[in-house]
This record gives structure tokens, sequence and C-alpha cells, in this order.
């Protein structure tokens, strides 16, 4: 299929482990685009019954076809998971800078599984897949806030 890499990248938290699969086209065809990708996948992984807050509850990321193009809303991924409010079927989509470097990977979808017994950042690439240490990030507030006015007097 035309602007798929045809494979995934399943990780897994508890081992720090990860393994490349293989998407058929007929997924591609049957389930259209990154939506249809990230539902399909979603059914599949996740066992009837499953508790959301569960390290069973695979949190899936995915792209579509026409991701790092030149065509309006290129810039666009998907989260698909089960939802701990309504314990059914979840999807959140954001834009921006996030989903041109994940298509950069070489792949359509990423599935995280389990949990990490510590925290812990992942570097994706198209060439390897490291794990990283995260305790010393954990608990800091992480993002650019601007100063409020009071602040700068």
């Amino acid at each position: 299929m035309k602007g798929f890499f045809n494979k995934i990248l399943r990780v897994n938290l508890k081992t720090r482990t990860f393994k490349e699969e293989p998407i058929s086209d007929s997924v591609y065809e049957t389930y259209l685009g990154g939506k249809g990708l990230g539902s399909y996948l979603l059914m599949k992984e996740n066992p009837p019954g499953v508790d959301p807050l569960s390290p069973e509850n695979k949190l899936i990321f995915c792209t579509g076809p026409i991701t790092d193009t030149r065509i309006y809303s290129s810039c666009r991924h998907g989260v698909f998971t089960k939802s701990p409010l309504t314990g059914i079927f979840s999807e959140s989509y954001s834009g921006g800078k996030v989903a041109e470097p994940m298509s950069r990977t070489g792949y359509d979808a990423f599935i995280f599984e389990e949990a990490s017994s510590g925290p812990v950042w992942i570097e994706i690439s198209d060439q390897n897949v490291t794990f990283h240490d995260a305790k010393d990030l954990w608990g800091r507030y992480l993002f650019y806030r601007r100063p409020s006015i009071t602040e700068n007097q």
C-alpha cells in the first residue's frame, strides 16, 4: 500500500525489549488510514475485559499514509487504548511536530505493552530502539513556562 511501511514496532516496557512485525496489505485495504490501523490493532491486541489501568492494556500510536508529506494535516498522529473513564475504546489525535519524526522511523504504528519497573524514556530511530533511565526526569516540570509579569519585576 502506498504511504505505509507495512510494519509496526512492539515495545515491551517490562522487559525493555522490542520487535518489528509485518502488517499485510489486506489490513490496510480493509481498515483505511492510520485511524483504521489503530482501531484494528487495538481490537486485535486488547483482550475483552482488560482493565484499562493494567499493564495488559496496550497503548498504540499510529501515523497515516500521508504523514510527513506536503498534504494538509499530514502532521497528525493517533493514540489508541482502552479508556479508564468509559471502559471502552479510546482514541485521541494530535498535530504538530511529533508525527513526522515518528514516520521517519519507518514504522506505521508503535505498540507499547506491559509496564516498566521504573521511569524510562525510549529513543526510536530508523536504526535502533534504545531504552534510557529517566529517574533524573521523574517529577520534574519539563515544559517551558513563560514567566509571569510579576516574576519579571
